[in-house]
C-alpha cells in the first residue's frame, strides 16, 4: 500500500490558511457566545453560551483550533502567568490537551522569570486550586520553582501564606525534599521542559 506523503511546505501554508479561517469566520457553523464577543469555529451547527468563562480565556481555547497561539498578555488586568494557569484550567476541562502542553510550556518560562514576584504566588494558587489533584502538569513545575528559589522564597510573607492556605503544596515540596516525588516534578526536569520550550519559540 503507498502512503500519501506531504511536504513540510505544504503542511506549513495548510496551517496558515487555518489560522486565516479563524478571522474571517468562513466554514464556521459553531457560535460561541461570551459575555462580550462570538467566536465561531467549526463544527455541527450550534450556538453554545461560555458566558461563566474570563472570553479571553475562551478566545485563547477557540485559537488553538486554528493552530494559533494565545496572547499571554490579554487581558491586561490579569498578569500573564495567572492568565496561563487559566487557559491550562479551560484546556484541561474541554479535553483540549494540545492547548494544555501549549500552556504548561509558556507557564515554565515564565515562572522562572517570574518566580519571586506576587504573580507567581497568586499563579501557584491558582494552579492548585483549579486543577484536579492528581494532574501534575502546572503542580510540578510550581513545586520545582519553590524548591530551586527556597531559601529566596522563605524570606516572603507571601510565600509563607502561600504555603499555608494551598492544599497540598506543603507535602508536594517536602516529598520533593526527599525525592519522594516522581521525577516529572524534578529541577532537572523543570530545566529540560523549559530548554524544549525555548526550542519551540
Amino acid at each position: 500500500m503507498e502512503l500519501t506523503s506531504y511536504s513540510v511546505e505544504g503542511t506549513d501554508r495548510f496551517v496558515h490558511r487555518l489560522g486565516d479561517l479563524y478571522h474571517t469566520g468562513i466554514f464556521s457553523d459553531l457560535t460561541i457566545h461570551t459575555t462580550d464577543q462570538a467566536l465561531k469555529t467549526s463544527q455541527t451547527a450550534h450556538v453554545f453560551d461560555m458566558k461563566d468563562e474570563n472570553p479571553r480565556i475562551v478566545e485563547a481555547m477557540i485559537r488553538s483550533f486554528y493552530g494559533l497561539h494565545y496572547d499571554i498578555n490579554q487581558p491586561p488586568q490579569m498578569c500573564p502567568l495567572l492568565f496561563n494557569v487559566k487557559v491550562y484550567a479551560i484546556a484541561d476541562k474541554f479535553e483540549v490537551e494540545y492547548l494544555k502542553i501549549q500552556a504548561k510550556l509558556t507557564f515554565v518560562t515564565l515562572a522562572q522569570d517570574y518566580w519571586n514576584s506576587d504573580e507567581f504566588l497568586t499563579a501557584a494558587f491558582e494552579a492548585y486550586t483549579t486543577t484536579p489533584k492528581l494532574d501534575r502538569g502546572l503542580r510540578d513545575v510550581v513545586v520545582a520553582v519553590c524548591q530551586k528559589h527556597r531559601k529566596e522564597l522563605r524570606e516572603r510573607k507571601g510565600f509563607e501564606k502561600l504555603v499555608e492556605e494551598t492544599p497540598g503544596l506543603a507535602t508536594d515540596i517536602v516529598l520533593l525534599s526527599h525525592r519522594w516525588l516522581p521525577q516529572s516534578a524534578s529541577t532537572m526536569s523543570l530545566l529540560l521542559v523549559a530548554n524544549h520550550a525555548t526550542m519551540l519559540t
